[in-house]
């Protein structure tokens, strides 16, 4: 490249670049023959996500979206040598192949925006893995700056490079022409007959008439179908263009090292404000808080390991739901704390002896107010059964547990906290997903009431929880003789006849079969 020069007043000639020209350069996204395919297989999977997972939610649909997507974008990487073959690559493709595939085989609907929140996140975070985009290299603790990078950066900095491979696409016909010609022709064609038409008609005998009115009352009847496809056409292209823009900037670096490694460690050196002696005196205070808290209600405060009531305490719900989202909520905060006193310390952990005490003291108190929130909430569900909102909290809690656990464990060992954290969390949630949750907890209150150790039987949960509650509840309503629960249980059989539309699962087949079972012997009873 051409070097302009600049004459100094002492006569030295100092070469200067053409920066601006170099910019250009190095963002300038020029397809070749792989990115040309990739433009009309992403806009189909954007037209499969409009039309199975966007609108309609549809379990074996989104399986096969995920399927598909990661088929997509893992061979587009390897063939563009940008895949990074690393375990970290591997395991969030398992993962997300995981989340989706437990759409086909149970509807989960009490968590239904978790599971989507999730799979979108994990089918983001696969395609910064697996072409080695994140700012370590594999999962570490920069996971929010990632975060931003993969789902914000890349892909909208990216957006426009989808239709640049298809105006690509139309250059390199050559001589067999462009596109867009006949497109304009198309357009003006439809027009041209839109005006034309009507004048033909007021001029026929009748047998164009015919034509028209047959072409006319198939245009009526399919109006729903087309529109529909129109729809889901519309909302395929700025899906497409997403997934594009995410999968070409990581391919070619484009835009996808905005956020630099140097500056992030930089950041982070800098948080390193207060002395040692602060944070000490500060952890070592909300040490001391805690141990006051505990010891000064020794009774009230472990009772509910013994699965008893306090003296003034009437009713189980009020106690058990007493003091137990604080001790939710006082657990992340100490998350937050030890975290901050970490890095804002100047001293660095390894380096400190008081740092790794306070840190285990305040961690050990953490788990012990754990134990006993979860103590409370085990007291309340064996009172009043088993609810999606009193069995996530629990969840939850035994993932804080093994955060906490995990940080005793690096006072003496060296990992990266937040990977495991990630990694945790990432196991136990497809973990929730497979093991039908909403049927589990129909099947837990249902085993339970006709065991004769839960007093009400809930029918809300039966409706919260979809179609899986069908084969528990078929049990109750053969077993109990409570005409009122029945005639309950009944109206949410009746809502969940088989011939109605909903999306298939192959765990719905199953719940169907059962029903209409029970359904043919009901109509059969004399």
């Amino acid at each position: 490249m051409e070097t302009a020069t600049i004459s100094t007043p002492a006569g030295t000639e100092i070469p200067q670049a053409e920066p601006y020209i170099e910019t250009k350069a190095k963002n300038a996204f020029s397809p070749d023959m792989l990115d040309l395919l990739l433009a009309p297989a992403v806009l189909l999977l954007g037209y499969l996500f409009s039309c199975w997972m966007l609108f309609t939610g549809r379990g074996w649909g989104i399986t096969v979206f995920t399927t598909a997507y990661l088929t997509v974008t893992t061979a587009y990487l390897m063939k563009k040598g940008a895949f990074n073959s690393s375990r970290a690559a591997w395991f969030w493709m398992a993962v997300t192949w995981t989340a989706g595939a437990s759409y086909a085989l149970w509807e989960n609907v009490s968590i239904a925006q978790n599971r989507t929140m999730f799979l979108f996140c994990a089918a983001v975070y696969y395609v910064i893995t697996a072409s080695g985009r994140t700012l370590m290299g594999k999962t570490g603790n920069y996971l929010i700056l990632d975060g931003i990078n993969a789902v914000v950066i890349i892909p909208f900095l990216n957006f426009a490079n989808q239709y640049v491979s298809i105006a690509a696409l139309t250059r390199k016909r050559g001589k067999r022409g462009s596109i867009w010609p006949v497109i304009a022709g198309v357009v003006i064609a439809m027009i041209l007959a839109a005006m034309l038409i009507p004048m033909l008609k007021r001029a026929d005998s009748g047998g164009f008439g015919i034509v028209t009115k047959f072409i006319e009352d198939i245009f009526t009847i399919r109006r729903d179908l087309i529109l529909e496809i129109l729809a889901y056409t519309v909302c395929a292209i700025p899906v497409s263009a997403y997934i594009y823009g995410l999968l070409s900037g990581a391919a070619y670096n484009r835009n996808a090292d905005s956020i630099k490694p140097e500056a992030a460690k930089k950041t982070v050196a800098a948080l390193r404000i207060l002395q040692p002696s602060t944070v000490f005196i500060v952890l070592g205070a909300v040490c001391a808080l805690y141990l006051v808290f505990i010891l000064s209600q020794i009774p009230y405060f472990f009772s509910a390991f013994t699965g008893r009531r306090p003296e003034g305490w009437l009713i189980y719900s009020e106690y058990a739901r007493h003091g137990f989202f604080e001790l939710c909520r006082i657990a992340a905060i100490n998350l937050a704390i030890i975290t901050a006193g970490n890095v804002t310390c100047k001293r660095q952990r390894i380096e400190s002896r008081m740092m790794k005490t306070l840190n285990i003291a305040l961690t050990l108190i953490t788990l012990v107010l754990i134990a006993t929130a979860f103590s409370k909430m085990a007291l309340y569900i064996g009172a009043y059964g088993l609810t999606m909102p009193r069995l996530l909290p629990c969840v939850f809690m035994a993932f804080l547990s093994a955060v906490f656990i995990a940080l005793i464990a690096l006072q003496k060992w060296s990992f990266s906290i937040v990977r495991f954290a990630l990694i945790t969390g990432s196991v136990m949630l497809c973990a929730l997903f497979l093991s039908n949750p909403d049927a589990l907890i129909v099947r837990y209150n249902s085993d339970r009431f006709l065991a004769g150790t839960l007093q009400d039987y809930d029918i809300d949960i039966l409706y919260r929880s979809g179609r899986a509650g069908i084969l528990p509840a078929i049990e109750v309503y053969e077993n109990t003789s409570n005409e009122q629960l029945k005639a309950g249980i009944a109206g949410y059989l009746e809502y969940h006849k088989p011939n109605r539309q909903r999306p298939f699962s192959l765990g719905s087949g199953i719940h169907e079969n059962s029903l209409e079972m029970h359904l043919t012997r009901e109509a059969l009873k004399p």
